[in-house]
């Protein structure tokens, strides 16, 4: 009886304080800018409810599994959360963990993705998470891996460990956001290397990115993995190009 009435005080007294800060601190939704209410995280529930999901679910020969293809990668598994669009008011989702940093907004998704797939067969067998990582430059200035902040967040609902040791960037290579697909492939070219095979070889890797668009990225840093030897790979983003609603393969621009 006693504990019962602890628990119902500690449960107003958290509503309490929670409506106190949101008066003095108060959040907005990273998609449409409107002011969230104590019970919101991040977004809204109306935007929420209007999210541009792929409901892919991890299902054999969807549109990102497809696109990663090449003569070494056959993925396990492959899936994305959200179509993305650059022109669309969700972008600021994206815009919102890589560019003003919030962090938090990339681990709230990361759960997400991660639910979304809960009661698939996706995780099956996964061993270890690995975050595509940014090179020294880019996290220095960011502050922050957001891959690694999706990671956390998809490793809060499954469990699996984060591994940021295996594989690093050593080329801060430029922005992709207006090449091709011939010039991505350029792009990306050596700018992974396995500096701790140990740590994925002979297990089942999770790879985990923010956006996948021709794949390039996620595909190079597949390979540097594959060099240490009898890994399994499954690729899961958060957003992948709007056009893969309409095409199975990515095209050249």
């Amino acid at each position: 009886m006693f504990h019962s009435f602890v628990s119902r005080c500690k449960k107003h007294f958290r509503r309490g304080l929670n409506s106190v800060l949101s008066l003095l601190f108060p959040k907005y939704c990273c998609v449409c800018g409107k002011r969230l209410v104590s019970t919101e995280e991040h977004t809204c529930v109306a935007c929420l409810a209007h999210l541009p999901l792929t409901k892919f679910k991890g299902e054999k020969g969807n549109a990102v599994e497809r696109s990663l293809w090449d003569a070494q990668i056959c993925t396990e598994h492959a899936s994305a959360f959200l179509f993305y669009h650059q022109h669309s008011v969700y972008s600021r989702i994206y815009f919102s963990f890589k560019y003003c940093y919030h962090p938090e907004v990339a681990v709230d998704y990361g759960r997400m993705m991660a639910q979304d797939l809960v009661g698939t067969v996706f995780f099956d067998g996964i061993d270890v998470i690995v975050p595509v990582p940014l090179s020294a430059k880019r996290f220095r200035k960011r502050g922050y891996n957001q891959s690694e902040r999706l990671a956390a967040g998809v490793s809060q609902i499954t469990g699996l460990p984060v591994e940021q040791r295996a594989v690093v960037r050593v080329v801060d290579n430029p922005t992709q956001t207006r090449l091709s697909t011939a010039e991505r492939m350029e792009n990306v070219k050596g700018i992974f290397q396995l500096v701790n095979p140990s740590c994925v070889a002979g297990k089942h890797v999770l790879l985990v990115d923010d956006v996948i668009t021709t794949g390039s990225t996620l595909r190079a840093c597949a390979h540097a993995l594959l060099e240490a030897g009898n890994v399994k790979l499954s690729v899961l983003t958060l957003g992948t190009s709007e056009r893969n609603r309409r095409y199975v393969f990515p095209r050249s621009e």
